[in-house]
């Protein structure tokens, strides 16, 4: 059994002799979590993904994260092969792994002596007196081979295994001295006489199904899902517009969903968000959660990214969003960014003057002075010359 804080990864069987088993456990998790498939979806581009991983993906994005190609949820399929794959591996992974760490530790120890069964010795200077016998006496050679096929014949007669018949019939009409009586309609259920009249009256004469056994490391047989039981999947919720509902439309939707409606706008369209991709991966599930489970599911998600998250992040998860207008967002960010080059500016040239003093003044001096007369043109035509060598 595996540790409590034992994470199972795909990296425990490069030190074993199944090391190949690593890209085959690879390939069986997703590439978000990282973790095995729970409940895999195909994408419209052929990549699997965990239902809730790439639900949130595109509500983020709009793009698979492995071939960023534009996709919807709505063209999201179950791949139900991948997740019975990856419900075999994992009843096999323990057994499999166990026994790979034993061989791994024994072959680290210098591994046992195998015990080889010895051949059997026959000494081949001396003969049998039967086949001396054979050899000097050619003509009777033909009647000893005769009389030992007669008698492995005999031998072989004498270990062929007796069979006994076994009746099914004496089985099934056996019925065990307990005091109770067999339901005459056929139903199989065995009562006491005082019970049976009231019995007969609700009886249908119907077998009650026998329980399923639980499937066992190495049965052939395939293990029933709870698809066979015949319940309605919960229905899917479809996304809405935000920007038609107000404040109270929006809150009271909340309240028909059956979760909180606290908090601002911005909160209540990403609590929804969620909602919606947790509510809708739990009908791609095989067992469906109950509500109960989604909803403290949310309360999680409202603790650690929700209703606890900082502005920062806020902002940062709307410069994320696949509807985001970036030229909007440069232009009315304009003003900001020249004054943050403006004040990068000023405190490089304090550094400057702090750290070498007297540099900007000599800056100054090292400029060139214009050489020869400069002519400045006047407003009567006749231009004013002057000439910097001059006193």
């Amino acid at each position: 059994m595996a540790e409590p804080f034992d994470i199972p990864d795909s990296t425990d069987w490069l030190n074993t002799p199944l090391l190949l088993l690593a890209p085959l456990e690879n390939s069986l998790r997703c590439q978000i979590c990282k973790d095995f498939f729970d409940n895999p979806v195909l994408t419209s581009c052929s990549h699997t993904f965990c239902s809730l991983c790439i639900r949130r993906c595109l509500s983020n994005e709009g793009r698979c994260p492995t071939c960023r190609l534009q996709d919807q949820e709505l063209k999201l399929r179950r791949n139900w092969i991948v997740q019975e794959l990856v419900e075999q591996f994992q009843n096999a992974r323990e057994p499999m792994l166990s026994l790979a760490r034993k061989e791994a530790a024994r072959l680290t120890n210098g591994g046992d002596d195998i015990q080889q069964p010895a051949p059997k010795k026959r000494r081949v200077g001396f003969l049998d007196q039967d086949e001396e016998a054979e050899a000097a006496d050619p003509g009777s050679q033909r009647m000893r081979t005769r009389s030992r096929g007669v008698k492995v014949e005999v031998a072989m007669q004498e270990e062929e295994p007796e069979v006994i018949e076994d009746s099914q019939d004496d089985d099934e009409d056996f019925v065990p001295e307990d005091g109770l009586f067999s339901c005459p309609l056929g139903c199989g259920r065995r009562m006491k006489e005082a019970v049976m009249f009231t019995h007969l009256d609700v009886c249908t004469g119907q077998k009650a199904p026998s329980p399923a056994k639980p499937a066992t490391f190495g049965s052939l047989q395939p293990q029933r899902h709870a698809t066979q039981n015949f319940i309605d999947p919960p229905e899917r919720l479809p996304a809405i517009n935000y920007s038609l509902l107000k404040d109270g439309q929006l809150k009271k939707k909340f309240r028909e969903l059956g979760i909180p409606d606290w908090g601002s706008r911005a909160l209540l369209q990403r609590r929804h968000t969620e909602w919606m991709n947790l509510w809708n991966a739990n009908c791609d599930s095989r067992n469906p959660k109950p509500k109960r489970e989604l909803l403290n599911e949310l309360k999680i998600w409202e603790k650690t990214q929700g209703g606890a998250q900082t502005p920062f992040a806020s902002a940062a998860d709307e410069i994320t969003r696949k509807d985001f207008d970036r030229e909007k967002w440069s232009s009315s960010h304009d003003d900001d960014f020249k004054r943050l080059i403006a004040n990068a500016r000023k405190k490089s040239d304090a550094q400057i003057r702090s750290t070498i003093p007297g540099a900007l003044a000599a800056s100054e001096d090292n400029v060139p002075a214009p050489a020869g007369p400069i002519e400045i043109p006047m407003g009567n035509g006749d231009p004013v010359v002057i000439d910097s060598d001059g006193p």
